[in-house]
């Protein structure tokens, strides 16, 4: 009786999974779809290398850019966080040894200034 409801939940699981559309299916832009990339690899990279102070400031900086229309104006702020979430990779891809990670938060370091300078004169306008 148990092996019975076991396979109608799992039929019913797969009837919703089914009616959801794959990742594949999605139409996204591929401009936006490399942004979000260069964004989500950003992120990782900062995971993998950083403390988690810095990590903790570089996501809230990116979150920022993102809020700002720096990483895309295309698309709302949302829709963009969704996509750079989807787009994540595994850090050994990005960053394969820890003798890589000074030179990688130095770019990042860089990326951070220049989002910086950018949101403030973007502030200056208003």
């Amino acid at each position: 009786m148990n092996a019975n409801r076991l396979g109608q939940h799992i039929v019913a699981v797969g009837a919703l999974l089914a009616g959801l559309p794959s990742q594949a299916q999605l139409s996204v832009d591929p401009m936006l779809a490399a942004e979000a990339q260069v964004e989500a690899d950003h992120r990782v990279i900062a995971a993998r290398c950083g403390s988690p102070a810095f990590e903790k400031q570089f996501f809230f900086n990116s979150q920022g850019a993102v809020r700002a229309g720096l990483v895309s104006k295309r698309k709302t702020p949302a829709e963009v966080e969704k996509l750079i979430t989807m787009q994540r990779r595994n850090p050994f891809v990005l960053v394969a040894v820890n003798a890589d990670c000074p030179a990688q938060l130095d770019r990042l370091k860089q990326v951070m200034k220049g989002r910086g300078q950018a949101i403030g004169a973007s502030r200056k306008k208003r």
